[in-house]
């Protein structure tokens, strides 16, 4: 797991850098003294939990969080300080937890403790990439306004969450049928378009807006593709040789699946 820390003092910063390293749940650590630099940060990156300093520079600690959160508004946060009155208004904003200094391991370890065990969170969507792409929120078949803006969360999901540019994205929606400046207007029709579709279903959280692209939250999507990576035994047995055949981009991961399983067509 991959936390973030920020703290304006480099002193103070150090030792919580070194109280949260110590948990064994958490393999890398990013560490900012300014706040803008950690944001900026996170609109490239996916941090798991930040650990973050009320008293900062230009932004407090809250206002960061909040900041954080409007990138990916499940982030856990907990909020570190040695003013006490803090609390009531990092729980009023639904902080994770809340931490006194100085920063003590085994407190560190009890908020992670706390994130992991509140962090199962159902998923959103149930994909299906066997075959023909289908998606479903509660059981019922995710509606879209455009069949575009179905294959654009197609294409995200078979990214497992890694960004993408608009430019790749437009490539690859468009394959070079429309100029730059009208796939590029067009994209963000679609992208308005999937956002609304999926915060109408209850999925909102699922869209992630990244820096000139787009994502998909992963661990919201009950996927037969993701299974199958997982190898899990009944994903591997559905997939037949066919993955998303509706798209004509999805040929080169239906052969790397195809490798995996030794299907031969």
């Amino acid at each position: 797991m991959i936390a973030l820390c920020v703290d304006d003092e480099v002193l103070l910063l150090e030792a919580l850098t070194s109280a949260v390293k110590a948990s064994p749940d958490i393999h890398q650590v990013v560490a900012f003294e300014d706040e803008y630099d950690a944001l900026e940060w996170v609109r490239e990156h996916r941090p798991d939990m930040a650990f973050l300093d009320i008293q900062l520079h230009d932004l407090n600690g809250m206002e960061l969080a909040e900041a954080l959160r409007k990138v990916y508004p499940e982030l856990p946060v907990v909020f570190c300080t040695g003013y006490r009155e803090y609390a009531v208004d990092a729980f009023q904003m639904h902080a994770s937890g809340y931490l006194t200094k100085p920063i003590r391991e085994e407190a560190v370890q009890r908020e992670i403790d706390h994130i992991l065990s509140s962090a199962q969170a159902p998923p959103l969507l149930r994909a299906h990439c066997f075959g023909t792409f289908e998606v479903y929120a509660n059981g019922m078949p995710l509606r879209f306004r455009r069949a575009k803006t179905k294959e654009l969360l197609a294409y995200l999901i078979d990214r497992r969450g890694a960004k993408v540019s608009s430019r790749e994205l437009c490539a690859i929606l468009w394959e070079d049928n429309l100029d730059e400046k009208s796939a590029m207007n067009y994209l963000h029709q679609i992208a308005s378009d999937l956002r609304r579709s999926l915060k109408d279903a209850g999925a909102g959280d699922v869209f992630v807006n990244r820096t000139h692209g787009y994502s998909v939250d992963a661990s919201r999507i009950d996927c037969d593709y993701y299974r199958f990576l997982e190898g899990e035994e009944r994903a591997l047995r559905r997939f037949t040789g066919e993955y998303m055949s509706n798209y004509s981009w999805s040929e080169v991961t239906c052969a790397y699946l195809q490798s995996l399983a030794g299907v031969n067509l």
